[in-house]
Order: structure tokens, then sequence, then C-alpha cells
């Protein structure tokens, strides 16, 4: 039962990239990608390369020194603890990896349902209009979300502390960023690095290389919350501007639920790739 639930996920998710792909954008998200098109274009072709590079880079030393916190590591010895509940010979994290994905989504579901949580309340700080809250919010964002793909990685019994697998989930959070149009096409991209690769090669060379298109994407998005937030900050209702809280709130939880769709799908499609290569349907 499971094994056919599993091969009738794996036909939707690949039914979802194909129209993801084909997709044509309503009026004004071609507006909104023409004018962020238009603002990239003026921006110096040098500048733009530092700025990739630059995110580029401390995405990456983030993430290594987000691995090193005890924080992350009581969050794998969690959630293999939670696996161990589901079956018992779980030991490690790529041992996940033989559970029902039913039971790796519960695992996936309960670490979306806290990241949520915890990017609500991030957007709502954002939202008081404080100007600490306001320069914080975009990396707090950031932070968030590359930390729930790493912990939605581990749930599929992917170990992001394996370079291969760290690059992996960069590349995951930065499709995720990028506009609808396009988050698919990279999806593919990424899964057609990927099958080039034997599980055993942890230092994966990537044909196509970490970008910062959705980061300044996003960042133009970000601009135009925390402009929104900023021009509601005189409508207070006992000192405080619940609108702003409730848009910088509602932003916040939406992007964050979005990538974090994003990701589950992805590690969901890449395990039942590899299960429906081995296993006979």
């Amino acid at each position: 039962m499971d094994q056919m639930k599993e091969y009738n996920l794996w036909i939707e998710l690949n039914d979802l990239v194909k129209k993801k792909q084909q997709i044509v954008p309503n009026k004004f998200e071609q507006l909104y990608n023409n004018s962020s098109k238009f603002l990239l274009q003026k921006i110096p072709q040098g500048y733009t390369n530092a700025f990739n590079e630059f995110f580029s880079t401390s995405f990456f030393h983030t993430q290594s020194l987000l691995q090193t916190t005890k924080q992350f590591q009581e969050k794998k010895m969690d959630i293999l603890k939670r696996a161990q509940i589901l079956k018992s010979d779980v030991r490690s994290i790529s041992d996940l990896r033989k559970l029902p994905l039913r039971q790796l989504n519960f695992l996936a579901e309960q670490e979306i349902s806290k990241a949520l949580i915890i990017s609500s309340v991030q957007g709502g700080i954002s939202g008081t209009s404080s100007k600490l809250a306001l320069i914080s919010d975009l990396p707090a964002l950031l932070f968030i979300n590359l930390k729930s793909v790493q912990e939605i990685a581990i749930c599929y019994g992917y170990d992001v502390s394996i370079p291969k697998e760290m690059e992996c989930s960069l590349k995951v959070l930065q499709g995720a960023m990028l506009p609808a149009t396009e988050k698919y096409v990279t999806w593919n991209k990424l899964m057609d690095d990927i099958t080039k690769h034997e599980d055993e090669d942890v230092f994966a060379v990537w044909e196509n290389e970490f970008s910062g298109e959705g980061l300044i994407y996003t960042l133009l998005l970000q601009m135009s919350k925390l402009f929104l937030i900023h021009s509601l900050r005189s409508k207070v209702l006992g000192g405080v501007p619940l609108l702003g809280v409730s848009i910088g709130s509602k932003w916040n939880e939406s992007f964050t639920k979005n990538v974090l769709e994003y990701a589950k799908q992805f590690y969901q499609y890449r395990l039942l790739s590899n299960r429906i290569k081995i296993e006979p349907t």
C-alpha cells in the first residue's frame, strides 16, 4: 500500500514540475518581473557579481557555523529519537530513508509548523517599525529559512553535514526564493546535478553554480514589504501599529511556507526517485 501511494506521489510531483514550468505569469506578475529585471539591468555588472559572491559566501559560512552549534546537533538527535519511535533500528540520518514516506512527512511537518510560528513572530516584530527590527528583518528571515530547509533535508535522511548535502540544501533554498516561473527550472537543474553523483561522492562538483539571483528577487520583495510597514507606522491602536504587525507577520509566514513547501516536495521527489530505481513498482 505504501509503495503504491509513494509511486502515485512521485507521478504527481513529476506532473507538478512540468505544469509549473508551463505557467504563464498573470499581468501583475509580469509587471513585477519586468520591473525587477529593469532594475537589475540598471545595476552595474561588477556590483551584481560582488553581491552574488558576498551572499553565496555568507550563506555557506553561516550554514557551516550553524552546523557547529550545540542547538543543531541537538536537533539532529531529536529527529533521530523521534524516528526511532517509528523504527527502532534507525541509528543514523541516512537510516531515515528506510522509513515509509508518510512517517518522514510527519517528521518534516513538525519542523515546518515550528518554523512557521517562528517566522510569523519574527515578521510581527519587524512590523512594529523599530529601526533594529527593520534592519534585521531580512537576515533573520533568511536564517530561519536556511535552518529550516536543513532540518527538512535531515527529516528525509539527507545529512547536511556532508559537503554535497550542504550545498544541495543551499541550492534548494535558492530555488525556493526564485519567481514562480523559474523555481522549477532550477529544480530540474539541481536534480540533473544530483543524478550525476552517487551518494558516496560527498565532494560533488556542481555544474550549475550557486547564484544570488533569488536573493536579489527576495531583497526587492522585502524592500517593498518594509516600505509598506514603514508607511503604516502611524496607524496605531493602543500604541501598537497593528496593521504593520499583521502585514509583517503574514508576509514572513507566507514566504517561509512557500520556501519550505518547495523544499519538502524537492526532498520527497529526490527520495522517491531513488526508491523507484531500486524497488519494484
